[in-house]
């Protein structure tokens, strides 16, 4: 761009007050100019399709043209986003291949190759799985159910992508709780196959929804919330029905879009005004039941439980007619050593003194081998050979028993007296009661 040309569309900015939270009725390639340098979070956004919908305007991207020039047109689109958006921004293109003819369109692959060249970093392909598609197909070609979503970063090293938020703590394999440590404690990491329903006719009104292809709703709060904190500011250059300013208003951020056509734009700001008043963000759909702080809590006592089980099992292999008992204490001091996230101490009844030295080195020797080091515990021992050596406190504590083979649900309660005297091997203050999913 000539130093004359960079002067005229500088002066045609429009400051960013004037533009939040409105649809702006007009050419994409237009409007674009105006963002202000470095001001945008996400980008989240369909393009037309090519040479298939009419929206009745002329020199509009996408009907009409030729494949070469409707790229040209998306580039130059998506080069003024480049411009306009935050150092740790993204923008998200949800786009499809399509056929004319006999002959597949690779599009998704051809708009990543040119936008690589303005600047943006490819940082990762979701499929969007769409539930509920329609049945036809046409000779030659298997039926379509899913889009692509491009997914690309301003920056190499810093992306603003909040992975937690994603993270599955529900849908879970069944074996998770016998096998605490092969999850992370904030749980499972976001596949890249999202399966969201088509939005149909009435699910966001009896009459709202009359565009040719509006995106789902959690889809999009989805990537908002991924990308975004409140009062962060959400931009889509093609608007249509406006899913992804009422999905961002309604989640707290602030919204720029553009949109040829006018009709959708008032359409779209009726339907706003509504899910306002209607309190509509509680039609969008929760990440997960579990909250990451109880979810972290049982992954890290389920962990620390049968840290210990593991540690009187190895007891008991060498030495089982000595009477063993392992007591669990969760300690709320910080572990020191790298890739540790819990602290924990295992007091360990032995009443044989010539026995404890040689247990002592076993344990050490354990926890230096896996599955004991992968499991996160930075253990603490003290091996003991009277009831006298557990300090008062300890002492007035209620405990839960556990077995040699269950360390995830609790199999009663009973006071320090009645443990130290039973016949069971594994206590602990921590009370789990986690049942063990079926299927």
């Amino acid at each position: 761009m000539t130093d004359k040309k960079k002067i005229a569309a500088n002066e045609g900015r429009k400051s960013l007050s004037e533009l939040l939270d409105e649809v702006h009725v007009g050419d994409a390639r237009e409007i674009t100019t105006w963002l202000p340098d470095n001001s945008v979070n996400v980008t989240i956004t369909s393009p037309p399709y090519f040479d298939l919908k009419d929206y009745d305007r002329p020199n509009q991207i996408g009907f009409g043209q030729d494949y070469e020039g409707y790229l040209d047109d998306l580039a130059l689109v998506f080069s003024e986003v480049y411009r306009a958006t935050k150092k740790n921004g993204s923008l998200w293109i949800i786009v499809d291949t399509f056929r004319k003819g006999q002959v597949v369109y690779p599009l998704p692959f051809d708009i990543a190759r040119r936008l690589k060249g303005l600047g943006w970093v490819l940082r990762d392909i979701v499929i969007w799985k769409k539930e509920r598609t329609v049945p036809w197909v046409r000779n030659g070609a298997t039926r379509k159910i899913f889009e692509y979503i491009l997914v690309l970063s301003k920056s190499v090293d810093q992306f603003k992508y909040d992975l937690d938020k994603y993270r599955d703590r529900d849908d879970l394999k069944r074996w998770w709780v016998r096998y605490p440590e092969r999850y992370n404690p904030r749980g499972k990491a976001p596949e890249e196959i999202w399966s969201y329903d088509i939005p149909t006719q009435g699910s966001w009104g009896d009459s709202y929804i009359r565009h040719f292809c509006p995106l789902p709703s959690d889809l999009v709060a989805r990537i908002v919330q991924l990308t975004t904190t409140k009062n962060g500011v959400v931009f889509d250059p093609f608007s249509g029905s406006g899913t992804v300013p009422t999905v961002s208003k309604l989640l707290g951020r602030s919204y720029i879009g553009s949109e040829l056509n006018a009709k959708y734009v008032k359409m779209f700001k009726k339907h706003l005004a509504q899910e306002l008043a209607t309190q509509g963000q509680r039609r969008l759909r929760s990440p997960h039941s579990r909250s990451v702080a109880d979810f972290e809590s049982t992954i890290g006592a389920l962990r620390i439980l049968k840290f210990g089980r593991l540690i009187l099992r190895t007891l008991l292999a060498e030495y089982p007619d000595a009477g063993i008992q392992v007591y669990v204490f969760e300690l709320p001091t910080k572990p020191t050593e790298n890739f540790k996230h819990y602290s924990a101490e295992y007091v360990v009844y032995l009443p044989m003194a010539r026995q404890r030295k040689e247990a002592m080195k076993l344990t050490e020797t354990a926890i230096k081998k896996p599955p004991l080091s992968k499991f996160g515990v930075q253990p603490t021992f003290t091996f003991i050979e009277s009831a006298n050596e557990i300090s008062p406190v300890r002492r007035k504590l209620i405990y839960f028993t556990y077995s040699r083979t269950n360390s995830h649900f609790q199999t009663g309660e009973v006071s320090f007296k009645t443990a130290w005297d039973s016949e069971d091997y594994l206590f602990s203050p921590i009370k789990l009661e986690v049942e063990e999913p079926h299927g």
